[in-house]
């Protein structure tokens, strides 16, 4: 199966109980069914013991609501903010699906590197090659002729 299944696998499959996941994000779990209420959480499973479980997705969603709600964000703008990041998350994630191969790390004990984000020929005939670069001076792209 390849990485990428395996990976989706494990987002949806493993669970975390609703008492775990109050005390380790710090959202109470009447917080937790009130989000549930507006729909804006889903449990992935609610049995007849009334036991909530949630997965890693629902997780991480749950803990970007509750930093949106600590820097001061009603809890619908933070939800709505959610939206936004899923949808850039799937983009950045879907660009750049195959680039760990084209990735170069310069300095390991920083983590700085080098993307090869591939070349660029202009109308005139003349190649550029685009780096992403991550260093001691920040983030950039860096073109080499």
């Amino acid at each position: 199966m390849e990485s990428k299944k395996i990976l989706h696998n494990v987002f949806q499959n493993i669970e975390v109980g609703i008492g775990e996941v109050s005390k380790v994000v710090g959202v109470s779990q009447r917080q937790l069914r009130y989000w549930e209420e507006k729909g804006y959480i889903k449990p992935v499973s609610d049995d007849n013991s009334g036991v909530r479980r949630y997965n890693l997705s629902t997780l991480y969603l749950i803990v970007f609501i509750k930093e949106q709600l600590d820097k001061g964000f009603t809890l619908a703008a933070a939800f709505e903010r959610s939206k936004d990041i899923r949808v850039k998350s799937k983009i950045v994630r879907t660009f750049f699906e195959h680039t760990f191969n084209d990735v170069k790390i310069t300095n390991p004990d920083k983590g700085y590197g080098e993307i090869d984000l591939g070349e660029l020929r202009t109308d005139d005939g003349k190649m550029y090659h685009f780096k992403g670069v991550l260093d001691e001076y920040g983030r950039y792209v860096k073109i080499d002729k």
